[in-house]
């Protein structure tokens, strides 16, 4: 009888410890469980708050020294007498606008400018560190060194010419990376559009719409 007494004593004990074990376990899990929603929702409130933005690139001003548009002369065939040369000599402001809370470093960008889709010329932007809520202006020469364009553009930009009314387009690509607290957020690349006309005979801008768009 006693060893019954025993044994039963002992199997009450060992259920006991089962069940404080089990008891503890899913107290720990719940714990863990609870401080794993906590940090998600600390880390969704600082993402909200600190989360990086694209910063924004805009031409600001355009100051042409010199434009020339000339009809080439020599030869008597169609396409020479349609053709024409296009020189131009100028300074570009950016305007670049960080309204992140942190630092962000921008590459060279190379900007290309056309004419109907035809490239005649490029201009380099120095690479730059901006600082946060900022705006910084960035400026570079553009030059385009007797461009000779044949046939149907020539004879377009010619016409463009003399209406005082020069379509271009610029653009470019800048790899961007913003830097919070010591660490660089993985590299976006930024492209940037102008569609700019100059007024041909004021060496003037007449006006320009810009853009940016995130390429990668």
């Amino acid at each position: 009888m006693g060893l019954v007494e025993s044994m039963a004593g002992s199997s009450s004990t060992a259920a006991r410890k089962r069940s404080e074990w089990l008891w503890s376990c899913c107290c720990l899990m719940g714990g863990f469980l609870v401080l794993l929603l906590l940090l998600t929702c600390i880390g969704a409130v600082l993402w909200l708050v600190f989360r990086p933005h694209s910063p924004t690139l805009s031409l600001k001003a355009l100051n042409i020294t010199s434009l020339t548009v000339k009809q080439m002369t020599h030869g008597k065939t169609a396409a020479n007498e349609s053709s024409a040369l296009l020189s131009m000599n100028s300074t570009l402001v950016f305007s670049a606008t960080n309204t992140n809370r942190f630092s962000v470093s921008y590459s060279a960008m190379i900007l290309n400018a056309t004419y109907q889709d035809v490239a005649v010329g490029h201009a380099l932007v120095a690479a730059l560190k901006q600082e946060s809520n900022s705006k910084v202006m960035v400026s570079t020469v553009l030059i385009v060194d007797k461009v000779n364009l044949n046939q149907l553009t020539g004879i377009d930009i010619l016409k463009d010419a003399t209406n005082d009314h020069l379509p271009l387009n610029l653009t470019g690509i800048v790899d961007t990376r913003v830097h919070t607290f010591g660490f660089k957020t993985p590299q976006l690349q930024i492209e940037l559009r102008c569609a700019i006309v100059l007024r041909y005979h004021e060496l003037q801008l007449a006006s320009k719409q810009c853009g940016t768009n995130v390429v990668h």
